[in-house]
Order: structure tokens, then sequence, then C-alpha cells
């Protein structure tokens, strides 16, 4: 083999590479583990786990959930690519090995996919999926440009995903309302927080966000507020469902949500981190659900 070969072979191997990147794979997985959780744990009436298994039509769920999060991902990064070249230059440069015409030519593949997958569950899952896609792009293109609405929706999109199985069994309960409505607020918070740290860039590009328009000192006060909101959404969860395993659950996110109300006045570095926590201990509270 020669060493244009292995050249060649060695750019297609970094091409794919800095696509899985675009569509953010761990995103993905992660929401997709995080839906079999919720179908496994909220929505599911059989005793018997590898019976529940045998729904095929779950599984058509989910796998359009990933297609269609997965071309999101791509859509968000083919609007924002200037801007995350300043906040993100190394994984933007990187990314960029693909180029712009064949990323929204993926977008349309992996639409496609995941739209035909949901024709084949229902076509109540066929027209919640067209309308989860239609939002995506219209957030990429225009709603991600919109002071506070960019954070509302890119928050409610990523909770979003769960009503496709609410959807499916047709069930809805003021537990798992009030247990989403925090997620969101958690989901929220973190939306403020990455407007305080990708500052640098909204600023170059002309990007107006929430910590752009009003400084970096108020959105650190919205985002106490929403922390401080979603421990209130917490207690009256806990005053509607009380299961004891609740408390702890909640109880470790409160923990978390109390350290990152402190340090978001001195140091903000390691709040992406306990966001990631809290928002993770949420997903494994599903199981109790």
């Amino acid at each position: 083999m020669t060493a244009k070969t292995f050249q060649k072979r060695d750019s297609v191997y970094l091409k794919i590479v800095a696509l899985l990147s675009s569509v953010r794979w761990k995103n993905v997985l992660f929401t997709a583990g995080a839906q079999y959780i919720a179908f496994l744990f909220a929505f599911n009436t059989k005793e018997n786990i590898f019976h529940s298994l045998a729904e095929v039509k779950v599984h058509l769920i989910i796998a359009s959930t990933a297609f269609m999060l997965a071309g999101g991902y791509i859509i968000n990064n083919f609007y924002d690519v200037e801007k995350d070249l300043i906040n993100r230059p190394h994984r933007t440069h990187f990314q960029n090995l693909v180029s712009r015409g064949f990323k929204l030519n993926f977008y349309l593949l992996l639409n496609f996919i995941g739209l035909s997958i949901a024709l084949f569950a229902s076509w109540r899952i066929f027209i919640f999926f067209f309308v989860y896609g239609s939002l995506l792009w219209f957030y990429s293109h225009k709603l991600s440009k919109i002071v506070l609405i960019r954070e509302l929706t890119a928050s409610f999109l990523t909770v979003l995903v769960f009503f496709s199985l609410v959807i499916y069994y047709q069930v809805m309960s003021l537990p798992f309302f009030l247990y989403g409505m925090s997620l969101f607020l958690m989901l929220f918070a973190r939306e403020i927080h990455k407007d305080i740290i990708g500052m640098k860039g909204d600023v170059v590009q002309g990007y107006e966000s929430i910590a752009t328009r009003i400084g970096p000192e108020m959105s650190q006060r919205i985002f106490q507020v929403i922390l401080i909101f979603s421990i209130i959404v917490d207690a009256v969860f806990l005053w509607v469902n009380t299961k004891p395993e609740f408390f702890y659950v909640l109880g470790s996110i409160a923990i978390l949500k109390t350290i990152m109300l402190i340090l978001i006045e001195h140091n903000t570095k390691p709040i992406h981190r306990l966001l990631q926590l809290s928002i993770l201990l949420y997903i494994a509270g599903i199981v109790l659900l």
C-alpha cells in the first residue's frame, strides 16, 4: 500500500470523525438512552422488561429521534460556524474538514430517514417528528438569533423529544409534567450559562444574547433566579409525589444547585460540569417515576 493510499485513507477517517463530531453523537446516544429509561420505567405498564422491549414501535420512535436530532445538530452547526470559530476554534476547524455542502445534503438525508422511520411507527408520530424537525430547522435558521427566545426554544426542544413517547402512550400525569418542567428549567439555566461563557464570540460576530444585552452580572442573576424557581418546582413535585427515593435524587440535585448559586458569583468554570451532573441525575430519576 502506497503512502498516497495511506494518506487518502486517513483523510476519509478524519472526515468521518469530523462528521460524527458535527452530529454530536454523544448527545444523540445520551438522549436515546434517556428515552429508553423513560420508556421502560416511566411509561411501561408491563411487568416483564423483555416483553416491553418487544414493542417495535418504541424502537422506531427512538431511532427516529436519533436521526432527527442528529440532523438538528448538523443544521445548527451549518448556521453557527462563524460564531463557533471564535468560541470553539479547534473543534470547529476540525469539523470544517467536511464541506458545508456535504453537511447540508447529510442533514436532508438524516431527516428523510428519521421521517421514514416515524411513518412506520404511526401517522401521529410522523406528524410529531415532521413538526419537531421543522422546529429544529427554524430554531437554527431564525430563532437562534433572537435573544431569550433562543435560550427558551433550545431548552424546550431538548425536553420535547420525550413527548414522542407521551403521544405514543397517550398519557400525561401531573408528576411527569412537574418533573419535565424542572428539567426544562435546568436546561434553560444551562443555556444562560452558555451565553455567559460564549459572550466573546457573540460580541465579535454581532450576535445578541442575554449576556451581551444586559451584561454578565445581570445574566448571573437570571441564572440564579431560574435555579431558585426550579428548586420550588422540585418542592411541589415532592409534595405531589411522596416516594422517599425522590427526596434523595432531588435533594442531591438541590445541593448541586446551591453550589452553582454560589459559584456563579465567583467562578463559572466548574458550573458546566455541575449542570451536566444535575441533568444526569434528572435522567436517572426517571427510573422512579
